[in-house]
């Protein structure tokens, strides 16, 4: 394929993350959209497949400050869980936590959709952090049929 489909987005609005509660990240901020697969608007935690195939995926899951609890990052195809395809991130209090998915092939067929979700356990919800080059992404390629 001479143009296969690629996203980037990034996450540009804080969201509240609530306690124990696999969140999607939503992606209001599209730098790269070759296929049209993704909306900043509505269901924006989604890249919705264009054309079927198999997808290298990876999403970061960005959490303001927080000295209490873990915070999670994982895939999701059509709201389920990928196996594999959760990190748990470090979290010393002082800073952003930013974690980041393992890099995953997914198979997805034409209207599949893909996301980044969320979860931590801090007590209460907790923001995403938008700072500078802290944020929640997703980044979607074609890799081959």
């Amino acid at each position: 394929m001479a143009n296969p489909p690629l996203f980037v987005g990034t996450q540009s609005t804080v969201q509240a993350v609530p306690n124990s509660t696999w969140t999607p990240l939503a992606i209001d901020t599209t730098q790269t959209d070759l296929y049209g697969g993704h909306s900043n608007t509505t269901n924006s935690s989604r890249y919705t497949a264009q054309v079927t195939g198999w997808y290298t995926v990876c999403g970061t899951a960005a959490y303001v400050p927080n000295s209490t609890g873990f915070r999670t990052a994982r895939i999701q195809v059509n709201g389920s869980a990928i196996p594999g395809a959760e990190t748990y991130g470090p979290n010393n209090g002082a800073a952003e936590s930013v974690v980041t998915t393992p890099t995953r092939d997914v198979y997805l067929t034409a209207n599949d959709y893909v996301e980044v979700a969320g979860w931590q356990n801090a007590g209460g919800a907790l923001n995403t952090s938008v700072g500078g080059e802290t944020r929640c992404a997703l980044f979607v390629r074609y890799s081959h049929a």
